[in-house]
C-alpha cells in the first residue's frame, strides 16, 4: 500500500532533521531524541516511521542521493544537447558539480561522517558504493561521447569521482582562506577537458 503524502512528508521532515543534527555533531552522539527534537515531534513517533536510528540513517542516505540525482537530472533536462559542443557541456557540468556538491561545505561535513560509518557498517557501505557507481557511470557516459573509448571513459569517470571526493574532504579539513578549492577544481577539470 503506497504511503500517503502526509506520511511521506513526515518521513522527509525526519530525514531533514537528521541532516540538521549531523551538521552539529557525529551520528554516534546523536540520539533518537535529538532527531525528534530537531523534527519537532515526539521521539516515539519516529518509531512509527523508522525501525530505529540506523534505519533513519539508511533512509537519509537514499534521500540525499535521490535529492542530488534529481537536481542533476533537472539541470541536465534543461540543457539543449543538440548541437552543443561536448567540451562546453562538460565544463558546465563540472561547474554545476562544483557549486552544488563538491564545494557544498555542509554536505561534505555530513558525508565525512557517513564515510566513517561506512567503514564499519556494510549496509551504509553498500549504499555509498551504489551512489559512487551511479556518479561514475553518469560521468563515463558523458566522457564516452568525447573519448570514444568506453574503458578509458569509465576509468576517467571514477578518477574524477575520487578527485572530487578528495577535494570535498579537504574543504572541511583545510583552511579555505589559504587554498582556493574552486581554482583547484577548475584547473583539474580544464586538464581533463583539454585531453578530450
Amino acid at each position: 500500500m503506497p504511503r500517503n503524502n502526509s506520511q511521506e512528508e513526515k518521513r522527509i521532515h525526519i530525514l531533514q532533521a537528521l541532516d540538521q543534527c549531523l551538521r552539529e555533531k557525529p551520528f554516534d552522539r546523536t540520539s533518537i531524541k535529538d532527531i525528534a527534537r530537531a523534527a519537532g515531534v515526539n521521539h516515539g513517533l519516529l518509531h512509527y516511521y523508522f525501525k530505529g536510528k540506523d534505519d533513519i540513517l539508511l533512509n537519509y542516505i537514499d534521500y540525499t542521493i535521490d535529492h542530488y540525482l534529481s537536481m542533476f537530472d533537472h539541470w541536465y533536462r534543461e540543457k539543449s544537447l543538440e548541437g552543443t559542443d561536448e567540451k562546453l557541456f562538460l565544463k558546465e557540468f563540472f561547474e554545476f558539480l562544483n557549486d552544488r556538491i563538491t564545494l557544498n561545505h555542509s554536505l561534505s561535513k555530513v558525508f565525512i561522517e557517513i564515510w566513517e560509518i561506512a567503514a564499519y557498517n556494510p549496509e551504509v557501505k553498500s549504499k555509498l558504493q551504489k551512489a559512487y557507481s551511479q556518479w561514475a557511470d553518469v560521468l563515463s557516459v558523458m566522457l564516452t561521447r568525447s573519448m570514444k573509448n568506453r574503458e578509458t571513459a569509465e576509468r576517467t569517470g571514477m578518477a574524477i569521482v575520487a578527485f572530487h571526493e578528495g577535494v570535498s574532504l579537504l574543504t572541511v579539513l583545510m583552511d579555505s582562506k589559504t587554498i582556493d578549492f574552486k581554482n583547484v577544481l577548475t584547473v583539474f577539470q580544464k586538464t581533463i577537458i583539454d585531453m578530450l
